[in-house]
């Protein structure tokens, strides 16, 4: 059974998801130090209802794409 961080705002099961999505990213660095801010932002997002995300246009299914836009070259957020 995994466990997250007692410091980590995310849940099991979104933290399980983002370690997904960075793995298959391969970017080919360790993003730990990183990973902390962002957390809390897309916490943040996943709080908030679908409504509010459709009107910043965003996705939910997309939200860690969006957090990490700024060093993703793939253009999604």
């Amino acid at each position: 059974m995994r466990h997250r961080p007692a410091n980590s705002p995310l849940s099991p099961a979104q933290s399980a998801a983002l370690d997904w999505f960075l793995a298959a990213q391969g970017l080919g660095f360790n993003l730990a130090q990183d990973r902390a801010a962002r957390e809390a932002v897309l916490a943040h997002l996943e709080a908030l209802p679908d409504g509010a995300l459709r009107a910043m246009g965003l996705r939910r299914n997309a939200l860690p794409e969006h957090v990490y836009s700024d060093i993703l070259s793939k253009g999604q957020s």
